[in-house]
């Protein structure tokens, strides 16, 4: 089978993952997905903020020691990666609600999953080459996205809240929506030295998941503008992500 045919028939079943109902202990109706879906969102947007600290601690290391070591820890990178996806596709997507009760949301957590095992197969059969290239100025565009992604600067309540600490702080690292961007910069500021299955369906994910968010602000109570903006990095990068191979021409690879 070709390799844009394996692509295509990969992306046609992540793309009818989103077609997965919830699952929930107390029946719904149709007109209230977006409301089960908000509702396990909130209970799982702070329960794992603990963790947050040490993630964003772990990340940075893990940035200046690619810089540093490049291919020699590449497992340790893919399997970090494959490692915070495989919490996500759990944690944010299970929770026990007061008026659903057990619910699982289970489009989100069926493709962040597979992504993962991609990740885990990387670990496996590593093919990216964590070397930072001397690239074309523009192709570090996704760098302040990736930073924005990083800080996530927002309330509990869905409202800005600028404070340097959520650097530290933020949900990056314990959810999807601010992880994915990071990710997949790295890996497009290592292009193209990737796996590029890899690049691709982790994009594609992204790309989904982050258009879902931007329809929030039209069916989910509560969805406000800014959350919307602090969706544009998962939006932008994964949509790079997926083009990329026709964007950068050959002259504009990079050199070591």
């Amino acid at each position: 089978m070709k390799e844009s045919t394996k692509i295509l028939v990969i992306f046609i079943i992540l793309f009818l993952c989103t077609f997965l109902p919830p699952i929930t202990s107390v029946p719904f109706t149709a007109q209230e997905t977006s409301l089960v879906i908000r509702d396990v969102f909130i209970q799982t947007s702070t329960a794992y903020l603990w963790l947050s600290p040490l993630v964003h601690i772990a990340t940075i290391i893990l940035l200046i020691a690619i810089y540093r070591y490049g291919r020699k820890i590449s497992r340790v990178v893919d399997a970090f990666f494959g490692i915070l996806f495989l919490f996500h596709s759990f944690s944010q997507h299970i929770a026990t609600t007061e008026k659903y009760g057990l619910t699982i949301i289970t489009g989100n957590l069926v493709m962040i999953l597979i992504v993962s095992l991609f990740w885990m197969w990387e670990v496996l059969k590593p093919r990216n080459d964590y070397v930072f290239q001397h690239l074309p100025v523009w192709r570090y565009w996704v760098v302040p996205f990736a930073i924005l992604a990083f800080w996530f600067p927002v309330n509990a309540d869905l409202s800005p809240n600028v404070n340097p600490i959520l650097l530290l702080t933020s949900s990056f690292g314990v959810a999807f929506c601010p992880s994915a961007p990071v990710v997949i910069a790295v890996l497009t500021l290592i292009y193209p030295k990737v796996n590029r299955y890899l690049l691709r369906v982790t994009s594609f994910v992204g790309l989904l998941i982050g258009l879902f968010n931007a329809m929030s602000l039209f069916v989910m109570p509560g969805y406000s503008l800014w959350m919307l903006f602090l969706h544009t990095p998962l939006v932008f990068i994964s949509l790079y992500g997926l083009l990329i191979q026709w964007l950068v021409k050959p002259h504009e690879k990079g050199n070591v």
